[in-house]
């Protein structure tokens, strides 16, 4: 005869797997706080290198390189991963996390081209860490809790850096990258070793 407890306790197990991504890869962490880390280090030494009235085309390719480079690394993992645990890599729970991510992502992406074109650049930092902090909040609820508090870092990064700005390329480094290196460290000890 079956444990009723046993029972219970393999059922909520189920309805997790169904209703979480549970194929976020660490090491995608770690690599996107490492792209990220290099593409500030970048950034300072185009600051210092080139001229004037290069320097702005040469930091907007750089963020951009950053940004695909990061995407492709978190496609790359998490698909890799979700074969090793044979799991589909695109569900219910999948278009769930996406489009939580989409909507503020998407609403940051367009008010980071309104600073642009306002030239109001000492905002971009704080912008997409608050933007990127809301995305990961909200989507949350379809991942492991790690990322809700990766979230609120970002988020509480981003307030920091709108509130001293001479230090926002800082606190951009230390949520990009940083966070995520961290971040990725612990999904990987906890459910990937």
């Amino acid at each position: 005869m079956n444990n009723p407890g046993q029972d219970l306790s393999e059922i909520r197990s189920m309805m997790e797997k169904s209703s979480r991504v549970l194929f976020l890869s660490g090491l995608a962490g770690i690599v996107i706080g490492c792209i990220a880390l290099a593409g500030v280090f970048f950034s300072q030494y185009i600051n210092g290198s080139v001229t004037p009235d290069k320097v702005q085309g040469y930091l907007l390719a750089d963020a951009m390189l950053v940004l695909v480079a990061a995407i492709v690394t978190v496609l790359f993992f998490s698909n890799r991963m979700a074969r090793q645990k044979g799991l589909p890599g695109w569900n219910a729970t999948v278009q769930h996390l996406v489009t939580e991510l989409a909507v503020p992502l998407s609403a940051g992406g367009a008010v980071c081209i309104a600073l642009l074109i306002h030239e109001t650049y000492w905002l971009l930092p704080s912008t997409m860490l608050v933007f990127y902090g809301l995305a990961l909040f909200g989507a949350s609820k379809y991942a492991v809790t790690e990322v809700r508090f990766l979230g609120l870092a970002q988020l509480c990064l981003g307030i920091l850096a709108a509130i001293i700005p001479d230090h926002a390329l800082n606190l951009w480094a230390l949520g990009f990258g940083a966070c995520h290196i961290v971040f990725g460290l612990r999904i990987y000890f906890a459910y990937e070793r």
